[in-house]
């Protein structure tokens, strides 16, 4: 039976440590290797006290506070299995996930599978029991990926070769690591499998990074950047490059309409001069930089 390791980094979840940890204790495929790493958690203390609980879980602790990209990748070099995946300590899994990703998985390529949001625990009661075969999609490239980001992050199934080979997880990114490392995988010739099962069950958290629109809109243009530095290289036509920036800039506007975040609106104003190359595309651009900057001043 091929062993697993779930790569687990903890910060600020102590309090839904234990339920991750149980998540991943009902898996239907057995043969895991479970590692937590502590990000130098204010929480150690509490986070330790979970994890007397669970003799079976391998422990480390980051010597600082590195964020979540650098201690997944502190994980899967912990790791001793041949398969890597990983689970937020404040998000769970749907008891069939690994065996059901293992079962369309190998080592040449990556496998991801849709997500299922929840607010507590006891909504698992409603969670549903799959059966064999899976249904999946093949995502082949990053060119409708770059559009989109429409594969779940912390999802993915992959060889620890692979994700070593690929240099893990961006540490510079604060956020939308998940967004980078499916882009690069995709860009490397990797494909994806997409299960259409959401067996990664991810927990609504007002206090998580993917509900700062600021922070997540900042980080997803830092990987857009770091996308068509790429493609410069590999030789993406530079008017499908003009049409996926204004997307995005088109989405941060939107963005900052809905939260009145006028620090993501002016962020997003100073994005446009990326467009300096499509100068009628960043024209188009400006009727909604108005209308947004009028709908932050009425909000005020």
């Amino acid at each position: 039976m091929t062993t697993v390791s779930v790569v687990i980094p903890c910060f600020r979840d102590s309090e839904t440590l234990a339920s991750a940890l149980d998540s991943v204790r009902a898996q239907t495929h057995k043969a895991l290797e479970v590692i937590v790493v502590n990000d130098c958690s204010p929480e150690t203390a509490r986070i330790e006290s979970v994890l007397a609980g669970y003799p079976e879980v391998k422990y480390y602790r980051n010597p600082e506070n590195l964020g979540l990209a650098a201690t997944r990748n502190a994980g899967a070099q912990f790791a001793t299995a041949d398969v890597l995946t990983f689970l937020d300590a404040d998000d769970e899994l749907h008891p069939q996930k690994i065996e059901f990703q293992l079962a369309v998985f190998n080592p040449a390529l990556a496998v991801s599978c849709n997500v299922k949001r929840f607010s507590t625990s006891k909504e698992f009661s409603r969670v549903e029991n799959f059966h064999a075969p899976c249904p999946w999609r093949c995502v082949k490239n990053s060119r409708a990926m770059v559009w989109r980001n429409s594969l779940t992050g912390a999802s993915i199934m992959i060889s620890r070769g692979k994700f070593l080979s690929v240099g893990g997880y961006d540490t510079s990114l604060r956020s939308c690591e998940d967004f980078d490392l499916w882009l690069r995988l995709l860009d490397a010739g990797t494909q994806v499998r997409d299960i259409l099962w959401p067996l990664y069950l991810y927990r609504r958290n007002p206090h998580g990074l993917s509900r700062n629109a600021l922070n997540i809109s900042y980080w997803e243009y830092v990987v857009i950047n770091k996308y068509f530095a790429r493609a410069k290289v590999s030789g993406v036509a530079p008017v499908s490059e003009g049409l996926t920036r204004i997307w995005w800039l088109t989405k941060h506007f939107r963005r900052s309409a809905i939260a009145g975040n006028r620090t993501l609106f002016e962020a997003t104003v100073s994005n446009m001069d990326t467009l300096h190359r499509w100068p009628v595309l960043r024209l188009c651009l400006v009727p909604l930089a108005w209308l947004v900057a009028v709908r932050l001043l009425l909000s005020r």
